[in-house]
């Protein structure tokens, strides 16, 4: 028997899917001998997207395969087009940005394809997704998948196949009009989704949600490869999800959110409102979340007549560590301290700039130093130089770092000077955990001006011609970010 009220006051119950605990502002309550549960807690555990239209108090969750539209304190709702009653209208906790939508649990078992038991001693509230037994895929070996652990627990759509993780769309069944096909998406642990395909997509500016804070992006005309990565946690409804421990971005779910038009659904869900950056190029599309309490500032206003700029220009590697290697065995140190040379003689006939270099011959500096020495100098900014190396590919191209979000400005302006100089393709902007950018605490960039291991690349960073282009390109960059 569930408690009643009064003793439901003193000790609330808690609530589990599939065996693990879930949190929520506000806990499963009984009311009346109804026992009422957070329905965007249990949505979300199940992989389903919640969005809440404040003006018409309706949640609408959904997925790929249901959709559910409730109204705080109408008798009915409507699942996958139909009207269904409940048996207690759903209603608001809290208050502000604390409130929460509570719906009955009778509810949730009916409708989105959840077992129910409620241990009453330890008044605990229990859903399980029941394992569904699908046909074998033809052509396999007929074992069929395993159950997934956040899917709706209905039965698939025809055709759709097994469930194995990375099973793709059903085992080799794409909808007709996917023009794109997701191969893998994929987290740095700093704050860039990288989201590969293959064929053509089409893909605009991510939705920014609130209440609560989240970024949505669509990618129209498109499903999952076969042999996606990371693969799904609830397969008969083709999602997953990556849990991270940015202080900033609690998890990043994807599923196949509709097939009318066929469409991949990438979320990230927030701690707080944060800015973001959106780059895409061809087979490949990345997002990378900005601090939310660090303001992309303006390039700086034209300074007094008599301020003097401290710029740290850092050779990368050095000694012992020569770093990248060349296709033809030059070494990244020698290139990264030619160029930093070069730049230190640019920057001296520059009357509002003091150039300082980390290292002016072939010696070894750890990387926590590098950062100690702007620090200490109080520097305007830093710059470290390096080239890049990828083994056994024809990777070639420029491009720079960033970590915070106060360095963004510096990077863009960096980049494109940059890319005038070598003429190599654009690889654009990116965010790095990168020591040197990371511990400092001015504008901070890292440049990967091409590929040591790429015949064209090598020949361009160690022309001596092309190494004054570069320099000069560098200074270009940081004269144009201090208004110089």
């Amino acid at each position: 028997m569930f408690a009643s009220a009064t003793s439901a006051a003193s000790k609330a119950p808690k609530l589990f899917l599939n065996g693990l605990e879930l949190q929520s502002a506000s806990a499963p309550r009984i009311d009346q001998s109804t026992t009422f549960i957070p329905i965007r807690t249990v949505a979300e555990g199940m992989g389903f997207d919640v969005t809440w239209d404040k003006a018409a108090k309706k949640a609408v969750i959904h997925n790929g395969d249901s959709l559910i539209e409730l109204i705080v304190g109408s008798k009915s709702a409507v699942v996958n087009g139909s009207k269904v009653a409940l048996p207690t209208p759903a209603k608001i906790v809290g208050s502000g940005a604390a409130s929460t939508t509570m719906v009955p649990l009778r509810f949730v078992s009916e409708n989105m394809g959840l077992e129910v038991y409620y241990d009453a001693p330890a008044k605990s509230v229990y859903l399980f997704q029941p394992a569904v037994q699908e046909p074998a895929n033809p052509g396999t070996d007929g074992s069929g998948g395993q159950p997934g652990t956040g899917g709706t627990g209905s039965q698939p759509d025809p055709g759709q196949g097994g469930t194995e993780p990375g099973g793709g769309n059903g085992g080799g069944t794409v909808p007709s009009d996917a023009q794109a096909l997701v191969t893998s998406i994929q987290y740095d642990g700093i704050g860039t989704t990288s989201i590969a395909y293959q064929g053509i997509a089409t893909v605009g500016e991510p939705q920014v949600l609130t209440g609560p804070d989240r970024l949505v992006l669509d990618i129209p005309a498109s499903a999952f490869a076969d042999a996606f990565a990371p693969g799904f946690t609830a397969t008969t409804a083709k999602m997953g999800e990556i849990v991270t421990d940015n202080p900033l971005v609690s998890k990043i779910r994807f599923s196949h959110y509709s097939d009318k038009p066929s469409t991949v659904r990438i979320v990230w869900d927030l701690t707080a409102a944060a800015q973001y950056t959106l780059t895409k190029s061809e087979g490949l599309v990345q997002l990378s979340v900005l601090g939310s309490t660090e303001p992309v500032p303006p390039i700086p206003t034209t300074p007094s007549g008599d301020k003097i700029f401290k710029v740290v220009i850092d050779a990368g590697h050095g000694a012992h560590d020569p770093g990248a290697i060349g296709i033809s065995g030059k070494t990244e140190k020698a290139y990264n301290l030619a160029i930093a040379l070069k730049v230190n003689e640019l920057l001296k006939k520059e009357a509002r700039i003091e150039p300082i270099l980390t290292r002016s011959d072939d010696t070894f500096i750890a990387l926590e130093e590098r950062a100690a020495i702007a620090n200490r100098l109080k520097a305007d900014v830093f710059i470290s130089i390096h080239a890049n190396a990828l083994k056994g590919s024809s990777a070639s191209g420029t491009e720079t770092f960033y970590n915070r979000a106060d360095s963004k400005t510096l990077a863009d302006i960096i980049q494109k000077h940059l890319l005038g100089a070598t003429g190599l393709p654009d690889r654009k902007v990116q965010t790095a955990g990168f020591v040197v950018i990371k511990q400092t605490t001015m504008p901070a960039v890292l440049t990967e001006s091409g590929f040591l291991t790429n015949a064209k690349d090598e020949a361009i960073l160690f022309d001596e011609k092309k190494q004054n282009e570069i320099a000069q390109a560098l200074v270009a960059g940081i004269k144009e970010y201090l208004k110089l």
